[in-house]
């Protein structure tokens, strides 16, 4: 793990990597070594716990979050630091743990927090379920599961995901994404979250989607039918069904799409910041093929049709603009 600039970024970076790993003995060791290389490391340590731990209380009061283990070396300081927080009105804690929580955390790492499984940018994630259901999560998509007796349900924290569900009419598989609700009638679908707007797509079988949230959404959908619910706004279409998740194999496929629309798929792909800085080209409609593992050449050509330009700053940042 490389080292952030802080030792309060490392410490969250190792909070993380400790909670997703938490069998994993060679990264106990080395998290072990950085903590015993400096005491500031054991102080960002310590804050980075209790910073979890009110974020998690005031955020979700109904799920304990599953915390890495605290070194003995840190038990009484804990409590002791624990009798200090108490003197604190709880709005006044709270607030601290949030200021103190976004001078360090992305709001990918608070998103992590609550996730039970997490796929890094540039990279998608396999979760293969008890019941023989399998979730494929895109780049930076993020989920928090419930698996017991009456139910199966994913959560579908942030970004996008494929679901391959084993079907049980007795115990339910729901996904739900803000207020909609996806219930699986033996399938393969997609769903998609940004912003306020969620997206389902069916791949194979038959799914239920539910939602309030623009009038009222009560239907199914077959193979190949896509429904977009957003505030104040439904529209849905049908498609091949091997578009559907065509991403899992490394596969942007464009039908029209907005320019705009492209580079918000590109993005978690790649490290780069992308920024369109021309409104007029972000409007305009590509249709094509492109690879999502070469993101940086895929921007190119799909901006090169309009006489777009991709402009490098420094190694992170691309900026778009118009001919």
């Amino acid at each position: 793990m490389t080292e952030r600039k802080t030792p309060a970024h490392a410490a969250a970076a190792w909070y993380l990597f400790l909670r997703e790993d938490p069998n994993d003995e060679d990264l106990k060791r080395r998290f072990r070594e950085w903590l015993a290389s400096d005491p500031a490391h054991a102080q960002a340590w310590a804050d980075m716990n209790e910073t979890a731990s009110v974020m998690a209380a005031v955020g979700s009061p109904s799920r304990a979050l599953a915390r890495p283990p605290t070194p003995r070396s840190f038990a009484r300081q804990k409590r002791e630091r624990f009798a200090a927080k108490k003197l604190l009105p709880g709005s006044a804690l709270a607030l601290a743990a949030a200021f103190a929580a976004l001078t360090f955390i992305t709001p990918d790492m608070i998103v992590r927090l609550r996730a039970d499984s997490y796929a890094p940018v540039s990279e998608t994630r396999d979760i293969h379920l008890d019941d023989g259901s399998e979730v494929i999560l895109a780049p930076r998509a993020a989920v928090s599961i419930t698996m017991n007796a009456s139910e199966r349900r994913i959560r579908l924290l942030q970004g996008e995901a494929l679901f391959q569900v084993r079907h049980d009419a007795a115990r339910p598989f729901r996904v739900t994404a803000g207020d909609v609700t996806v219930t699986d009638i033996g399938t393969i679908f997609d769903v998609q979250t940004k912003s306020n707007t969620t997206t389902v797509a069916v791949q194979e079988g038959r799914v239920h989607v539910a939602s309030r949230r623009s009038g009222v959404v009560d239907r199914d959908l077959s193979a190949g039918e896509w429904e977009r619910i957003s505030t104040g706004d439904v529209t849905r279409g049908m498609v091949p069904s091997a578009v559907v998740g065509a991403w899992r194999g490394g596969t942007l496929i464009a039908r029209n799409d907005t320019i705009a629309d492209l580079v918000a798929a590109l993005r978690p792909w790649t490290a780069t910041k992308i920024i369109l800085a021309d409104h007029t080209l972000s409007q305009k409609r590509v249709t094509g093929t492109y690879d999502l593992h070469q993101p940086e050449a895929s921007l190119r050509l799909i901006v090169d049709a309009y006489g777009g330009k991709v402009s490098s700053l420094m190694s992170w940042v691309d900026i778009v603009t118009g001919p």
